[in-house]
């Protein structure tokens, strides 16, 4: 009688722990709807959401075991580079599923462009730039969307993440992203006061990058060239700790559009490093500077895109997002009206998950609430920082949704 009876205790607390564990993400979509009475959360869900499946398995695997990292790779324009929308998206999920670090870091101050809040970098040298927005230009870029360069015979710079919400940001594994030059070197220093490291391809060394374990958790380091007369280049760097959980990785480009990222070689032979179980695709703003908006030719640069992410990547789930309005001149820009109605109706037909933010914000037109509440920038195309967190509220509580009905689909399968 007492072994039948521990054998039901026993059973009880592994099944009421594995629910615990898996239980569903907290929402907070009718709070937003309640301070911003202009967006539209019926429309803030993932459609055709089955192509996450294997993403939410992950993470539920992730969430129930505590062991693995789950990697989410978040492509886009200038309305991602600068990390407001996706910050908030990265710490909601390290919330609930752990931490694994800062991920892709890219200096983009050495590089004349706007880097995430988190970020400081310095250099003593002056350093020759391009991003894949510019592919007319002999520079090539690598996976950070972004290239510095140099040709001095010693160049160095620091990396520093800043502490979010008051929490230092550390890592202990590091890929660094440079040349392949087997000429150059590079020494590695943390602001720990460990020793450094020789960073040095080798003649064997098939990887896109050159791995560095640190014996004590940094949330610094400086690069520096040895001595050489050839060029030295840096693409990026991917910031992890040892710690279960999710990375999200930000890869934003000012100006940049679908067909940019199709033709930078050197990013696609980079980009599977990051290991992405999930890619989110958010781009158009730029492709609706035109007047025209040329249909077909925008498909075909969409299914471009999602051709190389299957083919570096085919397990990987895929989920592309509308653009967020926004105007030309004083009016809201009709080509933005066309374009994700074409996105939109491309990913029904592919059956390929959608985040329909044009929707959600309220569609054309709707910037002029946006603008009444202070969330746009002057420019009328982007938006101030409340505004990026509140798209990456919108966005995380859409993924949240979706995990969710997943979640309760399994346990009531079983």
């Amino acid at each position: 009688m007492n072994t039948r009876r521990s054998f039901y205790i026993i059973l009880l607390l592994l099944i009421t722990g594995s629910v615990a564990l898996a239980q569903p993400l907290p929402l907070t979509d009718a709070d937003l709807a309640r301070r911003y009475n202009f967006i539209h959360p019926v429309y803030n869900r993932i459609f055709n959401s089955n192509g996450l499946d294997s993403f939410y398995e992950k993470l539920f695997k992730l969430r129930q075991t505590g062991k693995g990292v789950v990697s989410i790779v978040h492509i886009g324009d200038s309305h991602v580079q600068g990390d407001f929308m996706t910050a908030r998206v990265r710490q909601s999920f390290q919330q609930y599923f752990g931490n694994a670090g800062r991920g892709l870091v890219f200096p983009h101050r050495l590089a004349g462009s706007n880097p995430p809040d988190d970020i400081l970098t310095s250099s003593p040298v002056k350093w020759q730039l391009n991003r894949l927005a510019h592919p007319e230009l002999p520079l090539t870029p690598g996976i950070g969307g972004f290239v510095i360069r140099s040709l001095a015979s010693t160049a160095s710079f620091s990396i520093s993440l800043k502490p979010v919400n008051g929490q230092p940001q550390t890592f202990t594994q590091i890929k660094v992203f440079v040349d392949d030059n087997r000429s150059n070197g590079w020494i590695l220093e943390p602001n720990t006061g460990e020793a450094p490291y020789l960073l040095r391809r080798e003649d064997a060394d098939s990887l896109s990058y050159i791995p560095v374990r640190l014996g004590i958790p940094s949330s610094s380091i400086t690069l520096s060239s040895l001595p050489s007369a050839s060029a030295k280049e840096f693409y990026g760097v991917s910031m992890e700790n040892d710690s279960a959980g999710v990375l999200v990785h930000t890869i934003g480009v000012n100006g940049a559009r679908y067909d940019h990222y199709v033709q930078s070689s050197l990013f696609w032979q980079q980009l599977p490093a990051l290991n992405a179980d999930l890619y989110i695709v958010s781009m158009g703003t730029n492709e609706a500077q035109r007047s025209v908006f040329k249909g077909a030719e925008f498909e075909q640069q969409v299914t471009a895109m999602i051709k190389r992410i299957k083919e570096i990547s085919p397990n990987a789930a895929i989920l592309i997002t509308t653009a967020p309005d926004s105007y030309k001149g004083k009016v809201a820009n009709p080509v933005l009206r066309q374009l994700n109605q074409a996105l939109a109706a491309y990913c029904n037909n592919q059956q390929i998950a959608l985040w329909d933010l044009f929707r959600v914000s309220g569609g054309s037109g709707s910037m002029l609430r946006w603008i009444q509440r202070g969330l746009v920038n002057r420019d009328r195309v982007h938006y101030t920082v409340e505004g990026y967190r509140l798209q990456g509220d919108l966005l995380w509580n859409a993924l949240a949704l979706g995990y969710n009905s997943w979640w309760e689909g399994k346990f009531k399968s079983q």
